[in-house]
């Protein structure tokens, strides 16, 4: 999640139809079909969907406080390497210029841009997905990570650890946090003493819930590696299935997705029946993220729409503080 007054000052370039100046401007670099640029969503990036010659492209960008380009660099050289592989991982379109990110100065700060292809199929939600879907889901992160593991060392390099991410979070989180910092310790304890090997630690995309992923009958295309890492194989199953309930082997979708997943790659059962333990990193992670987001002086005269997002995320910041002291 990007700081709320980031978010802010791009949505206030934003009119009524969910145009915006500054989308087209940057979209120069690749050039679009007039009136069809629309933002679709602002969390982590914002989110623009557009046409060009009538086929359907999206714009990501960031302000370059929120990610930095080596870091972008990476992520695009594993997805490219990942489509040559012949998986389907939507990849950046050059632009103009033959660059897959440009650099663009505005007079609301610098923002890094790329441009994606839009994959064929449709997101579904975890009510309407059949077991046949859940399935497929699960062989298709199987498949991803059975071509992970094969990935070459330097594909990690700019790609952040779980280690990185927590010094990260321990980092942002205010002292008064005594109880994050107390978890922090604990779980950076746990987690130096697991095992490391090539078949239950790499590369993982971190974020492959339904959100990232798109069906088309037997196929699934898979999007946004922005927070790929290099992490346990097992944290990745745990993370992909956070909208199934409750973590549970027993649980038939999640039991399902572990069926499916097994039909493409082994999965080190052991780390996966520490579970719990990963929860409680991205936990930490999250919490830490989202006190960063919220920086917007409740005070002031805002939109109501940030109001509302500021009030919200502020909720789900004391459900983690609730969630950690309970450890």
């Amino acid at each position: 999640m990007m700081k709320l007054s980031t978010m802010k000052k791009v949505m206030d370039t934003v009119d009524s139809e969910w145009r915006s100046p500054l989308g087209e401007k940057i979209l120069e670099r690749w050039g679009y079909d007039e009136g069809s640029v629309t933002i679709l969503r602002a969390s982590a990036n914002f989110i623009f969907e557009f046409y060009k010659e009538g086929k359907p492209f999206f714009l990501r960008f960031n302000d370059s406080s929120e990610r930095n380009y080596s870091a972008i660099e990476a992520e695009l050289n594993i997805v490219k390497h990942l489509g040559n592989r012949s998986l389907n991982v939507a990849q950046p379109i050059a632009s103009l210029n033959g660059k897959d990110i440009e650099v663009v100065e505005t007079k609301l700060g610098t923002f890094f841009a790329v441009v994606f292809e839009a994959l064929e199929g449709k997101h579904l939600d975890m009510e309407e997905i059949s077991d046949q879907q859940v399935y497929i889901w699960g062989k298709s992160l199987g498949k991803l990570h059975a071509n992970l593991k094969q990935l070459p060392e330097e594909y990690r390099v700019n790609r952040p650890s779980w280690k990185e991410l927590l010094l990260k979070a321990k980092e942002i989180l205010p002292k008064k946090e005594v109880t994050a910092h107390k978890e922090f310790a604990r779980l950076l304890k746990w987690a130096d003493e697991l095992s490391l090997s090539k078949e239950n630690f790499g590369i993982i995309h971190y974020d492959f819930e339904l959100d990232n992923v798109v069906f088309d009958h037997n196929t699934i295309g898979m999007l946004d590696f922005d927070d790929s890492s290099v992490h346990w194989f097992a944290a990745d199953i745990v993370y992909a299935l956070r909208d199934a309930g409750d973590f549970n082997l027993g649980n038939p979708v999640i039991a399902t997705f572990i069926k499916g997943y097994k039909s493409k790659t082994d999965l080190d059962m052991e780390m996966l029946h520490l579970y719990s333990g990963f929860e409680r990193l991205h936990r930490l992670i999250s919490l830490a993220k989202l006190i960063r987001a919220v920086d917007i002086d409740a005070a002031e005269n805002h939109p109501e729409w940030l109001v509302n997002l500021q009030v919200k995320l502020s909720r789900i910041i004391e459900k983690y503080r609730l969630s950690i002291e309970k450890q």
